[in-house]
C-alpha cells in the first residue's frame, strides 16, 4: 500500500495555489493535509467558522485535537487541572464534545482524528503523569469521546498516538498502559524526533533508532495500519541530508506497516523544517523520486490551525 507522508507548517494550506506551491517545492503531490485545534473555552461557536473553512479542505485530513487552552503559561502548559481527565471523564466537557462531532459530521472528505495524543510524555494536560492522570483514566476518557461520536453518529478514523519513548519511562507510563482498545481505534500512530545536539540532553538518533522500540511495541498491541504523526530531524550533531535518505530506506525495509507519515515542517525549538538546508531538501526530493522515475509513495501535509 502507499505511504502517505505529511508537512506540519503554520501557514493556511486549504486552498489549491497554496497546495501546488509546497507539490512544487517538494516535488511531490500531498495526498493529506494535517491540522490542529485546541479545546480552549470549549464553545463550538469558536470552532464553527474555522470548521466551516476546514468543511473545503481540497485533501483528506488528519485533525489533532487537544483538550487544552492555549492562553495558558507557555513554560507549564501541563498544568490546566481543568483539562485533567477526570475532569473530562465526569461529563463537565460532554455539550462540547457532541457539538463538535454534529460540526464534522457532514466533512467530505476522509477524516483521521487524532486526540489526546503523546499520552505517554509529562507536557500535555492530558499526559498519565501530571494533573492526576493515571492511564486507566486516559482509556476511560478516549472511550468515552469515541462513544459520543458514534452516539452522533459521525464517522471518523480513531488515532491512537503516543510519543515514541514515554517521559518517565516507567512501566506505570509505558505505551501500552495507555491502549484503550481494538474497538476503540482505527489506527495506531507514534510521534518521534531527532534533537541533534540542540540540547543539553539530545543527542543524534537515526530514524530507525528513534522508531524501532515504539513500532515492536505498537505492531504487537494490535494490527490496526500504523502511521508516524510527527518526526523532523534537526541539523545540529550529523548530517540530515543522511538522514532523511536513511529515514526512507527504514519506510521501506523496517516500517512496512507504516502507511501515513507526517514531517513537522518548522523552524521552532530548531530549524525542523525539510528544507533547512539545500542538501535536506534535495535528499527529501530524490527519495520522493528515485532513479527519476515515479514517486516513492505518496504525500500529505500537515499544518497547525491552533494560532491562525
Amino acid at each position: 500500500m502507499a505511504l502517505a507522508q505529511g508537512i506540519y507548517r503554520l501557514e493556511d494550506l486549504l486552498d489549491e495555489p497554496a497546495i501546488a506551491s509546497l507539490e512544487k517545492q517538494l516535488g511531490h503531490r500531498l495526498a493529506i493535509l494535517s491540522f490542529f485545534r485546541a479545546w480552549n473555552r470549549c464553545h463550538i461557536e469558536d470552532d464553527l467558522p474555522w470548521l466551516e473553512n476546514l468543511s473545503r479542505c481540497p485533501r483528506d485530513i488528519l485533525l489533532t485535537w487537544e483538550p487544552w487552552s492555549l492562553d495558558h503559561d507557555a513554560s507549564h502548559p501541563e498544568r490546566q487541572p481543568a483539562f485533567a481527565l477526570k475532569t473530562i471523564a465526569s461529563g463537565c466537557y460532554d455539550r462540547y464534545i457532541r457539538d463538535f462531532a454534529h460540526a464534522i459530521k457532514p466533512f467530505a472528505r476522509r477524516l483521521f482524528l487524532r486526540p489526546m495524543h503523546e499520552m505517554n510524555g509529562f507536557w500535555y494536560p492530558w499526559c498519565g503523569t501530571v494533573n492526576g492522570n493515571e492511564p486507566h483514566l486516559y482509556q476511560t476518557v478516549w472511550r468515552h469521546i469515541v462513544n459520543i461520536f458514534r452516539d452522533e453518529g459521525t464517522s471518523v478514523r480513531w488515532v491512537w498516538s503516543p510519543y515514541a519513548a514515554s517521559y518517565p519511562d516507567t512501566p506505570a507510563n509505558s505505551i501500552a498502559a495507555y491502549y484503550p482498545g481494538d474497538n476503540y481505534v482505527d489506527w495506531l500512530a507514534m510521534d518521534g524526533y531527532n534533537w541533534g545536539t540542540t540540547r543539553e540532553w539530545s543527542q543524534w538518533q537515526d530514524f530507525h533508532d528513534l522508531f524501532a522500540p515504539a513500532y515492536a511495541t505498537l505492531t504487537a498491541l494490535a494490527s490496526h495500519p500504523l502511521m508516524i504523526a510527527e518526526t523532523a530531524s534537526a541539523e545540529h550533531g550529523g548530517d540530515k541530508a543522511r538522514w532523511i535518505k536513511e529515514a526512507f530506506h527504514s519506510l521501506h525495509t523496517h516500517f512496512q506497516r507504516v502507511l501515513i507519515v507526517v514531517w513537522f515542517d518548522m523552524d521552532k525549538e530548531c530549524d525542523w523544517r525539510i528544507a533547512s538546508s539545500r542538501r535536506s531538501l534535495k535528499a527529501f526530493k530524490e527519495c520522493m523520486m528515485p532513479e527519476g522515475t515515479q514517486p516513492f509513495r505518496m504525500t500529505g501535509a500537515s499544518v497547525n490551525q491552533n494560532l491562525l
